[in-house]
């Protein structure tokens, strides 16, 4: 019995002894992340804790503080013009080449590069979720959107990224290595991005989460908590979220920015790696596989590409997310075959899978394909023109082709049907229209342009005219009553831009009209005033019509300064629709 107590105390005053020294351990755990600068416990908490920041209900205030130092290093260089015709000129010329969608002049893919932008990190403290996280990589991001910069003004509402783990490896915040802020200039309504891929989660696709952000800014010496905008948040695709929608980050992650998809570039791995930009290391044997299917899609035959494609791809998962970009007219994407959508090699079944990526120009919005109409009623057959390889080979195969437009019949009837998407879209515009006026004194009658029920002049792409047309055009072409619209890449709005033309042409004539009959009834006095009206039309006219000879001259004065306010009207009407 003795021995038995003493063994029992010796056991307390041993657990008391472990005790202590995880009390120990866990206050110098805690002392060491408030000396590293973190947030207490971020490194700790689940993934879990992320949900509250996603949702078209969920909206974070979020205040980034930035250093003058460190602000200078996020900037491009001192004099770099956002010069849109070179870049688009650059661009141009490396397509034509059969190069990569980047220039020599970045080491990042995209329209900024061929200007020289190349995004650089600076270091920030972060308060998101009412916790502040310090010393994290903030830089900004975008190629088209970024063109908007203006050096020196500090008040463009430009996107941004945050890479929690940019200087500290492998931390995260909420179970989240890095997330973008993204401005949205193309969707005034901030509705496209969230609502699409709202769409290929409920179609079964792995992909980002979205809410949004009331964005703050602070440089010491700059401007103090300087509002920002209204920025839709969106989860970055990398390790973390591959862990949680699969399970495993074993597999290649690439994001494709190339002219082409998914193109052969022969059998030096080192193309790939420009065109294809692998996000996650490849092995040995992964970068066999992306090469073979490749080489199936682009050189085989079609016999063996039949036989063969399900070794390389997880059909039945692409022909889901090609029916929803189908159905979103999603075009400045994977239809577009040049950037825009990940691509990932599951590590499981050795499958690729594709996965869509930054959608403001989804519901038929991208403006350099097609006219609005067209975009409308856009093939589901040929939803990327006839020169999408993948695309077309694939669905040139009957079982596929039927299983494809199953899916399509089924979503009309459910995550696409008319009562449900026009619910969702309002539902998110009234969460959304009370924040929206930050972004600026146009931006509610913007914002409501995109929900109303018709297109109007500045705004042909209202969300729930596109749904109900695009279900309709589906609906036939399904029914074999029509085959849609066959964009080719190029085609413009001949549509939109005839009026115009024939409205310049009229005001062109109106003023010809003017200028002559000054001309004539300034010489019919002298040659003086013939010349005068002549060359300085229409003062010169007014002047002579109104003051130096009332009967020659009133009628043709009058005509003149009707002209010229047509002529003026038309060019505020034209500066009016450039600015929308």
């Amino acid at each position: 019995m003795a021995k038995e107590t003493c063994n029992f105390y010796l056991t307390v005053s041993v657990g008391i002894s472990v005790l202590r020294r995880i009390h120990y351990l866990s206050f110098f755990s805690v002392l060491l992340m408030l000396l590293s600068g973190k947030a207490l416990g971020q490194d700790m908490q689940s993934a879990e804790d992320s949900k509250l920041l996603f949702g078209l209900d969920k909206v974070s205030d979020i205040h980034l503080r930035v250093s003058a130092d460190e602000w200078a290093k996020m900037q491009p260089p001192i004099g770099l013009a956002m010069d849109i015709e070179a870049a688009f000129g650059g661009l141009i010329k490396d397509a034509v080449m059969g190069k990569h969608f980047r220039s020599e002049k970045s080491t990042r893919p995209g329209l900024a590069g061929y200007l020289g932008v190349d995004h650089q990190y600076g270091k920030a403290d972060v308060h998101i979720a009412e916790e502040t996280v310090q010393d994290v990589g903030l830089r900004y991001k975008g190629n088209g959107t970024f063109l908007e910069y203006v050096e020196g003004d500090f008040t463009k509402r430009l996107s941004f990224k945050i890479d929690f783990n940019e200087y500290e490896e492998d931390f995260s915040f909420r179970g989240l290595g890095k997330i973008n802020l993204n401005n949205n200039t193309s969707d005034p309504s901030l509705l496209r991005e969230s609502l699409s891929y709202a769409l290929f989660r409920e179609a079964g696709i792995p992909c980002s989460r979205v809410g949004y952000a009331m964005v703050s800014l602070t440089v010491p010496g700059l401007f103090d908590r300087q509002p920002h905008g209204l920025y839709t948040l969106v989860e970055q695709v990398d390790k973390r979220f591959l862990k949680d929608r699969y399970g495993s980050s074993k597999g290649l992650l690439m994001k494709p920015s190339t002219f082409g998809s998914f193109r052969y570039l022969g059998e030096d791995w080192a193309e790939y790696e420009i065109g294809f930009v692998p996000k996650t290391s490849a092995t040995e044997a992964q970068k066999k596989h992306v090469i073979e299917f490749a080489k199936l899609i682009h050189k085989d035959g079609d016999q063996a590409f039949e036989e063969r494609l399900e070794t390389y791809l997880d059909v039945d998962q692409f022909l889901r997310f090609l029916a929803v970009n189908a159905l979103l007219s999603n075009l400045d994407s994977f239809l577009g075959g040049t950037q825009n959508h990940y691509i990932y090699l599951e590590p499981d079944s050795n499958k690729f899978q594709f996965l869509p990526w930054d959608m403001d120009h989804s519901f038929g919005a991208f403006p350099l394909q097609g006219t609005p109409d067209s975009r409308r009623d856009l093939s589901i057959d040929h939803p990327a023109g006839m020169e999408h390889t993948l695309i077309e080979r694939v669905l040139s195969i009957q079982h596929h082709k039927e299983t494809y437009h199953a899916h399509l019949d089924t979503y009309l009837e459910t995550i696409f049907g008319e009562e449900k998407m026009l619910g969702q879209i309002q539902s998110a515009a009234a969460f959304v229209r009370p924040l929206v006026g930050i972004n600026g004194p146009k931006a509610l009658d913007l914002f409501d342009a995109v929900l109303a029920e018709e297109p109007v002049w500045y705004e042909p792409h209202p969300l729930k005219y596109f749904v109900t047309e695009r279900r309709e055009s589906v609906r036939r072409q399904l029914d074999g009553i029509s085959a849609g619209s066959v964009l080719e890449e190029g085609s413009q709005d001949w549509r939109a831009i005839i009026p115009w033309l024939l409205g310049g042409l009229v005001v062109f004539l109106l003023n010809l009209s003017a200028w002559l009959w000054g001309v004539v009834a300034g010489f019919r006095v002298s040659m003086l005033w013939g010349g005068l009206n002549l060359f300085f039309y229409p003062l010169a006219p007014v002047i002579y019509g109104f003051v130096i000879q009332k009967t020659l001259g009133r009628r043709s004065a009058l005509w003149a300064i009707f002209c010229f306010t047509c002529l003026v009207g038309f060019i505020i009407m034209i500066i009016a629709q450039e600015s929308s």
